[in-house]
């Protein structure tokens, strides 16, 4: 399964040294990590304020943050695996996850097949920044956090869109209880929860205007329960938001399983591949064809110009020149 990107509530760090100082700040991270992930610390760590500056100001949460945020990047998978508490299903998958209350961050160094380092540092900066607008006993719906944080950090939408698409082909579309009651940790189900999540916030971004979607984390913050903040934005329950977009994406997604098929996609490219690399190579052998009949008409005239401007040699000179060696 394609790996995904999570935030963990209410968890601790466990097994990373935290009382290590951290290997590079800024004006407010701090970013932790031993000699292996050096680079990649540094690399996140030189555009960090200008990704966090990207995140913040389209939401208006720049002034919102208070005291800096921790990063520990894991060498591998496990180190972030010691990061979780217990054993746990997310560790397996996740790329990052973030310890909010803790203000921590913890990234997998190497990314994922669908994520890089630097995309997972935006998901999970986007959710620091949400929970400065969650107040006591007020949380934002797991859904809404997640869709939210791929919205905001532009990250990964074809490859969620594909997830969706493909889901809706054979019917495995969770329905909005099934999202709203447990959002799923494990199992195929996390990465249909995730596209669908992010295309639905994306929906209502594109119907209602990105003014919309964070007026409802402004609501949330002043402390209007979700609930009553959605209705108020868009005119409508939650769950018929839901349903309406959900319709439409099992009806756009079922005509074009094949285009949206990670395996037709894969053995079309294949062939192409193989076609471009025929051509290529066809081309290859037509050039090197040209070049040496170029080659040899060129030899060819330089001696027939040769023969034009020096006069035979007579044998007799050569007998002369011999008698003269001797």
């Amino acid at each position: 399964m394609l790996a995904s990107l999570i935030v963990a509530l209410g968890l601790s760090l466990q097994a990373l040294p935290i009382d290590t100082p951290p290997r590079v700040t800024t004006p407010h991270f701090r970013f932790f990590g031993d000699d292996a992930v050096a680079n990649t610390v540094k690399r996140l760590a030189d555009s960090a304020e200008e990704r966090l500056r990207r995140l913040c100001v389209p939401i208006g949460a720049c002034e919102r943050l208070g005291g800096p945020i921790d990063v520990w990047v894991a060498e591998n998978a496990q180190v972030f695996a010691k990061a979780f508490p217990e054993p746990n299903p997310m560790s397996e998958w996740a790329a990052g996850v973030t310890f909010q209350e803790a203000r921590r961050i913890v990234l997998r160094a190497a990314g994922t097949s669908l994520f890089s380092v630097a995309e997972t540092f935006d998901h999970e900066v986007a959710h620091v920044l949400q929970y400065t607008f969650q107040r006591a006993g007020q949380r934002l719906p797991r859904w809404f956090a997640e869709g939210l944080a791929v919205w905001q950090s532009g990250e990964g939408i074809v490859q969620r869109l594909e997830s969706a698409m493909r889901a809706a082909s054979t019917g495995h579309l969770l329905s909005y209880e099934e999202l709203a009651a447990s959002f799923p940790n494990d199992g195929t189900k996390v990465e249909i929860a995730y596209a669908q999540s992010a295309l639905f916030v994306r929906r209502l971004a594109l119907d209602g205007g990105p003014g919309g979607v964070i007026g409802l984390l402004h609501d949330v913050g002043a402390g209007v329960p979700f609930e009553d903040a959605f209705r108020a934005r868009f005119n409508a329950e939650v769950a018929e938001r839901f349903a309406v977009a959900l319709e439409a994406l099992d009806a756009s997604g079922s005509p074009f399983y094949l285009l949206w098929d990670g395996n037709f996609l894969w053995g079309f490219t294949t062939l192409l591949f193989l076609f471009v690399a025929w051509r290529q190579l066809r081309g290859r052998k037509r050039q090197i064809a040209a070049l040496a009949d170029a080659e040899d008409r060129a030899i060819a005239a330089e001696d027939l110009e040769l023969a034009r401007v020096m006069p035979p040699t007579r044998p007799a000179d050569v007998d002369d020149d011999r008698n003269l060696l001797n």
